[in-house]
């Protein structure tokens, strides 16, 4: 039976609107993601003073990422990453500023909560061969219309029908009809095999119901 009353019934902004579409793309590897845990984790979501170095925070992400190669090959691909890509687009953001001798500083909080992040990708056991790569993982989650859908089935006393799920994302959204039933569409063919597929929901498309998982109150945390 579906249960959901008043379901996103609300008259506070929703905070994924106010996140930059660039601050998606950043949180969608797991790299950045451990960096950005890494930085934030000594502030106590306070902007911090301090300055890690380059040495000390590739030494942190191996410690998290357990790669299977020597640790010398690692240290060599994790620092290339770091210089060529993820410090690049992390300080393209705005959240960081960083310098290849100096190393690196928080400037400015993630909208998106590394942590709750670094969460999800710990909730699922390394040695399911049917379980998704972390980035596969994120790059079906962290999309500002599948967290939304997330956050209202945490919110869901139960199953909820893809018919209520659509009007309670077209209320947030002051979708027209016409529009709703788009989003409807969207929801059945897109978002929500995409987050069944991750674990992050289940969805029966014959029956047209949503349940959560373990791993949606993971997901409802993120924003």
């Amino acid at each position: 039976m579906s249960s959901d009353a008043h379901l996103g019934d609300t008259s506070e902004r929703d905070p994924l609107y106010d996140v930059p579409p660039e601050q998606y793309e950043a949180c969608s590897h797991p790299r950045r993601v451990y960096l950005l845990e890494i930085l934030t984790s000594d502030t106590d979501g306070e902007r911090g003073d301090d300055r890690h170095s380059l040495f000390d925070l590739t030494t942190e992400l191996i410690e998290r990422e357990e790669p299977d190669v020597p640790n010398g090959q690692a240290r060599h691909e994790v620092r290339l990453s770091l210089l060529h890509n993820h410090l690049p687009r992390l300080a393209d953001c705005g959240v960081i500023e960083w310098d290849a001798e100096t190393g690196v500083e928080l400037v400015a909080e993630p909208q998106l909560c590394p942590a709750a992040l670094a969460s999800l990708l710990e909730e699922t056991p390394d040695d399911e061969t049917d379980t998704p790569a972390d980035d596969e993982l994120l790059q079906r989650v962290v999309d500002p219309s599948r967290l939304r859908v997330a956050r209202l089935v945490h919110e869901s006393d139960g199953s909820l029908s893809l018919d209520r799920l659509a009007t309670a994302l077209a209320a947030r959204d002051s979708l027209a009809p016409a529009e709703t039933e788009t989003a409807k569409i969207e929801l059945h063919h897109a978002h929500l095999p995409a987050l069944d597929a991750v674990g992050v929901l289940e969805y029966d498309p014959d029956a047209g119901l949503v349940d959560a998982t373990p791993m949606t109150d993971a997901v409802s945390f993120i924003p």
